[in-house]
């Protein structure tokens, strides 16, 4: 069904691309490789049927990387390079187990977050609801040293829940809690699994909990019935000794403005439940075709594209953060980044991370990725992808936007799997970068200069990601 949908299609997306304001054939010519030669998709396939999920510092992100590496290399990047940085820690998930002893007995279904310890071994403990705490500094139950403490953290002013996650896991941490059992919002009593705000060393065993567990966690306390008490045998591992990961980094060099720099990045790590089919295994295998594509035309930007793959988006953005470390020189000479990070969706267009000082550039871009459904522009900022790093230095730095669908549902679970992502909207968005990536280097400017550092943070308190970003970088 998909291919005949490509079929019909196809042909007015390419008079519609070849005829856009400030195109030629050469965009059509890319909407036209990208669409009809399956080359992300059959990427992806490799990727995640003889890779699987690459967590940061498996064996999995290793050859996941030289994977990608040998991809560029076959397509002509003879500069195709690894970029390697530490790592504080790596993490291995064991089984986890968790189960009701009274008032009645009955299996739980739960799974660990990442970078949390284990249980050593079985405990025992009651369970107390904190419910949704409205307050960083919201009162924690009595009781709460041995316990298991349910808790739905909130979003606080600007701060996304995953802020306060982070705050809670410390403050129940230090009060002796023996876990924190976070309720999924997953349907079909799938869990959830994270590390943001948890690397290099979570303070303590951190559980998503079914949705459908939970609540019945909730209506045992309320029954009235005794405490509630529950098993919980939580076996990871964590391994501290030396170790280095990295980047995949290649560029499309440019012409008579080389010495600058438009970047395209995905992160390459995902979580192993499942295979990170979306996230970010789309993002990767559309980079990875539009470097060949562009190769492949003989494509000639005014300025060098580079395509970076980050490993450990999942845990901190470590390693665009990495990135942004090894080439602090280079940085004046950035000029763009564009990041995919939302899976393969129904393309919207560009979110602009509060930069309205580019609108007028990304608008121009946008004219020529219309004709693919890539025409608005979204101002809200947001640093839990790997564009944030590139904001603290003051880099303009965006995101590909497209329509959630159902992505939200299967992020970070079982389901995020290659059988559920949408190939034609993956070789729509694998053009769309393309495109954009092509349209930013031969621009007559940049979309908007870099700021200062003083003008950074204020620019990052203003649009209301201060508080991610210290979470990100330790500094809360």
């Amino acid at each position: 069904m998909r291919l005949r949908q490509t079929a019909w299609i196809l042909p007015a997306l390419l008079l519609a691309t070849a005829a856009a304001p400030a195109a030629d054939d050469v965009d059509a010519r890319i909407a036209g490789a990208a669409m009809t030669q399956g080359g992300a998709a059959a990427f992806l396939e490799t990727l995640t049927d003889t890779v699987g999920g690459r967590v940061t510092g498996s064996p999995e992100s290793r050859k996941g990387s030289q994977l990608i590496l040998d991809a560029l290399k076959r397509a002509g990047y003879e500069n195709a390079r690894f970029e390697e940085a530490a790592l504080e820690a790596r993490w291995t998930r064991g089984p986890a187990a968790g189960r009701i002893l009274s008032p009645v007995s009955r299996a739980l279904a739960v799974g660990s977050y990442a970078w949390v310890p284990g249980t050593s071994g079985e405990v025992t403990a009651e369970v107390l609801d904190m419910g949704a705490p409205k307050s960083f500094d919201a009162a924690l139950p009595e009781r709460v040293r041995g316990a298991a403490v349910l808790v739905d953290p909130q979003k606080v002013g600007d701060d996304p829940s995953f802020v306060m996650r982070s705050k809670l896991a410390k403050r129940l941490a230090e009060a002796g809690a023996a876990a924190m059992l976070l309720p999924s919002d997953k349907p079909g009593r799938m869990v959830y699994t994270s590390a943001f705000g948890f690397y290099p060393k979570g303070p303590l065993p951190v559980l998503s909990v079914a949705a459908e567990d939970s609540a019945l966690l909730r209506r045992l306390l309320r029954s009235g019935k005794g405490p509630v008490k529950i098993a919980l045998d939580v076996r990871n591992a964590f391994d501290t000794s030396p170790y280095r990961e990295r980047n995949v980094v290649a560029d499309l060099p440019g012409s008579d403005l080389k010495d600058e720099v438009v970047l395209l990045g995905a992160h390459l790590d995902s979580w192993d439940p499942a295979q990170g089919a979306d996230d970010d295994g789309t993002g990767v295998a559309a980079l990875v075709d539009a470097a060949r594509i562009l190769k492949s035309l003989g494509v000639q930007p005014r300025r060098t594209i580079r395509f970076a793959f980050f490993f450990g988006e999942e845990e901190a953005c470590l390693g665009s953060r990495a990135y942004v470390t090894a080439h602090a020189g280079e940085l004046d000479r950035l000029r763009a980044v564009l990041v995919m990070d939302s899976g393969a969706g129904k393309p919207r267009g560009i979110e602009t991370q509060g930069r309205t000082d580019a609108e007028a550039a990304v608008r121009s871009v946008l004219a020529r990725t219309a004709p693919l459904g890539a025409s608005e522009i979204k101002t809200e900022a947001t640093f839990d992808r790997d564009n944030g790093p590139f904001m603290v230095a003051g880099v303009p730095a965006f995101t590909l936007w497209v329509d959630e669908g159902d992505y939200d549902v299967r992020h970070h679970t079982v389901q995020d799997t290659f059988e559920h992502v949408n190939l034609d909207y993956l070789a729509r968005d694998t053009a769309i970068m393309a495109i954009a990536a092509r349209a930013f280097a031969d621009a007559p400017a940049s979309p908007a200069r870099r700021q200062s550092a003083a003008e950074a943070e204020e620019f990052m308190r203003k649009v209301g990601v201060e508080g991610t970003k210290k979470m990100v970088y330790g500094e809360d």
